[in-house]
């Protein structure tokens, strides 16, 4: 005679990575993360006032624009945003045009703009969870390559 089967009884056991993910998706970003991610944007910012803008610096505007422009499509973090954002893109679209022919200096609306832009990108990131920001990346990403792949209604702009 063999003996009866014990009866199983299933035990809940904590798994720390499931746990911490589920924590850091409703989780805001912390201080730290938020200075990371502005500190490039302000300082970009800093060095096109002066004329001294290099590529990585129109990088760090044009990637910050970007999210913003899918921060919008997401209505728990932006409302009605898209004039705003439109009127941004035609500012630094006409900063480089100018910077083109070797003009850097900026009008006095265009750095107030700059500035509020840094601002806004701040704000807006200090109401942001991880997992937004998360999927914001990943969105803006995946729009990104989309649009480079099919080359349609894209306006190359070389920063110089």
């Amino acid at each position: 005679m063999s003996k009866p089967r014990k009866k199983y009884r299933p035990r809940w056991l904590a798994k720390p990575v499931t746990l911490q993910l589920a924590i850091q998706g409703v989780a805001y970003l912390s201080k730290e993360d938020q200075a990371a991610r502005v500190a490039p944007v302000r300082e970009a910012v800093s060095f096109i006032a002066q004329g001294k803008a290099a590529k990585e610096h129109w990088s760090a505007i044009f990637d910050a624009m970007n999210m913003l422009e899918q921060f919008n499509q997401m209505p728990q973090v932006m409302k009605g945003g898209r004039d705003y954002i439109e009127s941004m893109q035609t500012v630094i679209v006409g900063i480089l045009e100018r910077a083109k022919e070797g003009k850097r200096a900026l009008y006095p609306s265009e750095l107030e703009d700059l500035r509020g832009f840094a601002d806004l990108w701040a704000d807006v990131l200090s109401t942001v969870t991880r997992r937004d920001y998360y999927v914001c990346e990943t969105k803006t990403h995946q729009r990104l390559v989309q649009v480079i792949r099919t080359g349609k209604g894209v306006k190359v702009l070389e920063a110089v």
